[in-house]
């Protein structure tokens, strides 16, 4: 399958979710996301789901890694959308987002975070294959990002599907997945 085939499928499918089974699922991925053995982490950088696009409600997994670690730095993204460049931002329980010019909410007061820092980045996506290749909506923002952070940081996908058999137009610049956690179970690459 092709990138542009799988976001267009995928996109769909994940529009025609209804907010009860997005729930139920986004519990279900807490769940699984629970049985993954992780290192102790300092840093983690996160997204801020768009509810508009119905994404995977990431907050669920962070506020149960600050509940094991309160210590615990949850990064957001701040993009350059000219460049294209994409920075974790340290956040707070009181950090303002706000929305950017193509709606992404991102803190607007926040101290940069260097990627090798990062212990884990949760990644946003609408599908993978299973081998780890990731599609999002194609702008490349975390394959640069994630190429810059440390090889052992943990890049983990969240998704309400299972992946794909492969995704054909994969090339060396996009950095594959470690784990998948969809509601069913957890895909480790």
């Amino acid at each position: 399958m092709l990138k542009k085939q799988a976001r267009k499928i995928y996109d769909q499918k994940r529009l025609e979710l209804t907010y009860t089974d997005r729930l139920k699922w986004d519990d279900l991925i807490l769940i699984n996301f629970q049985t993954v053995e992780t290192p102790q982490l300092h840093a983690v950088f996160s997204f801020y789901p768009m509810e508009e696009r119905n994404e995977v409600n990431a907050f669920i997994v962070t506020d149960y890694l600050h509940f094991r670690n309160p210590s615990l730095q949850i990064c957001y993204p701040k993009m350059e959308i000219d460049v294209p460049n994409m920075e974790a931002m340290a956040c707070h329980a009181d950090t303002i987002f706000e929305a950017n010019e193509i709606n992404i909410l991102e803190p607007l007061e926040a101290t940069t975070v260097d990627p090798l820092d990062i212990d884990l980045v949760l990644v946003p996506m609408l599908i993978c294959d299973v081998r780890g290749n990731r599609v999002g909506f194609g702008k490349g923002y975390y394959d640069r990002y994630l190429s810059r952070c440390r090889p052992d940081c943990l890049k983990v996908g969240l998704s309400y599907f299972a992946p794909v058999a492969q995704i054909d137009d994969a090339d060396e610049f996009d950095v594959p997945l470690d784990f998948c956690i969809t509601p069913e179970k957890v895909y480790v690459f």
